[in-house]
């Protein structure tokens, strides 16, 4: 019988886990014996010499049963769990809890506010004889190569890059990322307020492989053989990320444009023509379109007016935010706003995680609020919508019945 099994040890490892599980429990923990799940006579003799040891070493306290139960353990009680803990062979939980976080205090004293955080939960939780993202308090070296991850995309070092190549580079494995990819994402979703991978992976900037980037407007990719893309190609061009050290401008654009929905981009560069420089985001901007957008707006005047058109509803407003936080400068809303919401949109719940987009300086603060508690909210998807040049200030004419 390995200790794992051990009827004692197991029914002590309990008493233990209920101890350090509340540790401010006005009254100690205790649990009765199931003698039924002992069927044979020396089973019972082995177990109950076991918890008579660990009462003589100041563990727990044992009651007996009364009349003609008065030879079985009515109840143990727990009187000092660092005994119990030490008569089990192992540190107590708040004591193996502390050591492993000084062992990994250094990974996360370089890092952001929100990793030391992060490192306390989870020293919190062991202190409670619990797992914390699925770790113990002796898995220090998973511990360790989590909290590295972390730290890595804290500092940005996972954007542009795939996840096997930030993997090897932070780590030294390849596979370090996708053995903590759940727990990753278990943290990065409260932070970023968002359940989707996608669009979690897509916050950190981490592609497996960067998509090209779709746009329309004057700008080319062109090496000394001669040009490899022209931007102002029909109806729509693909730019990859790795073209970025080829681009140049071949006019000035009018205006600059990102749309989050593929179906309005396609109508916006087919139906329009107004000398703007339009790009593709595909929901959440990728690392790929975020480098070339950053470029874009480093590299002209930042009188050319900058616009992001997408739906209006949490999805879409989160998306914007996030090009409000991530690039050079931010864009201005094209089509977002809440008379068009009201006219075109359909009636929607309350999405109270609005809230802190709202309390923000966000130039989409206040639709952000009517979303988050407003009266008579509605949601806008933006095909509802005919395209419009950012140049006019018509969108009311946009509407289109659906």
């Amino acid at each position: 019988m390995t200790r794992q099994e051990d009827p004692a040890v197991a029914f002590l490892e309990r008493l233990l886990a209920r101890s350090e599980r509340s540790p401010d429990r006005t009254r100690p923990a205790s649990a009765t014996p199931d003698y039924d799940s002992l069927p044979r006579a020396n089973v019972i003799a082995r177990f109950e010499a076991q918890l008579t040891a660990a009462e003589r070493s100041g563990a727990i306290a044992l009651r007996y049963g009364k009349h003609e139960r008065s030879h079985l353990i009515e109840r143990a009680t727990v009187k000092d769990a660092a005994i119990l803990a030490r008569h089990l062979g192992r540190k107590p939980s708040p004591v193996a809890a502390g050591d492993t976080r000084r062992g990994l205090a250094t990974i996360v004293g370089n890092g952001e506010a929100w990793l030391v955080k992060i490192l306390d939960e989870m020293e919190e939780r062991w202190s409670r004889g619990e797992q914390a993202y699925r770790l113990g308090s002796t898995d220090l070296d998973a511990a360790r190569e989590f909290l590295t991850l972390l730290r890595a995309i804290s500092n940005g070092e996972a954007r542009g890059l795939d996840a096997r190549t930030f993997s090897l580079r932070i780590t030294g494995d390849t596979k370090a990322f996708d053995r903590h990819a759940g727990r990753l994402l278990s943290v990065l979703a409260r932070r970023f307020n968002e359940t989707s991978g996608d669009v979690i992976w897509a916050h950190i900037g981490l592609d497996r492989y960067p998509h090209p980037v779709h746009l329309h407007g004057p700008i080319v990719a062109e090496n000394p053989q001669g040009i490899l893309v022209d931007g102002r190609g029909k109806p729509f061009v693909s730019i990859h990320p790795e073209m970025l050290s080829f681009l140049r401008f071949s006019g000035i654009p009018s205006y600059i444009l990102t749309i989050e929905n593929y179906a309005s981009f396609n109508r916006h560069v087919r139906e329009l023509d107004d000398g703007g420089l339009v790009f593709y985001t595909g929901g959440f901007a990728s690392a790929g379109v975020i480098s070339l957008l950053t470029w874009v707006l480093n590299n002209l005047d930042g009188d050319i007016p900058f616009f992001h058109w997408g739906d209006v509803d949490p999805g879409g407003l989160r998306i914007f935010r996030y090009l409000e936080e991530i690039l050079p400068r931010p864009p201005r809303p094209h089509l977002m706003n809440r008379a068009l919401a009201e006219s075109n949109g359909k009636t929607a719940q309350p999405d109270i995680s609005l809230s802190s987009i709202s309390r923000s300086s966000s130039a989409i603060a206040d639709i952000a609020q009517w979303l988050a508690g407003g009266d008579a909210i509605r949601h806008l998807e933006q095909e509802a919508i005919n395209p419009v040049t950012p140049l006019s200030t018509a969108d009311t004419l946009s509407c289109r019945a659906q």
